[in-house]
């Protein structure tokens, strides 16, 4: 689950297989006490960068960002990140933010 908030940032929360969840690792978050609220980190999509929307797949979520560009992440396996590949994306350190491509348009 993915919820955009009133300052146009993301968080995300439950099950993280394969990265959906944008945090870099694929620990489960929403299980735990202390887990949710201020303890969610929300989703690091670029250094300045507001979320204008959020789309959600199967294991996978787009945003529109307030730059006009489209960023994906979690689930690849059939290229539904529209990145020209089939790696996930947000399961491994170093692969969010700034790092993360945007869709070509």
């Amino acid at each position: 689950v993915c919820a955009l908030l009133d300052d146009s940032t993301v968080k995300c929360w439950g099950a993280n297989d394969y990265g959906q969840l944008g945090l870099g690792d694929t620990v489960v978050r929403g299980l735990t006490d202390n887990s949710m609220g201020d303890a969610l980190l929300p989703i690091n999509l670029g250094s300045g960068l507001g979320i204008s929307s959020i789309a959600t797949g199967n294991f996978h979520h787009c945003v529109l960002l307030n730059n006009n560009t489209i960023k994906c992440w979690g689930y690849n396996q059939f290229g539904q990140l529209g990145l020209e590949d089939t790696a996930n994306r947000g399961d491994q350190p170093g692969e969010m933010g700034d790092s993360l491509p945007a869709v070509s348009q």
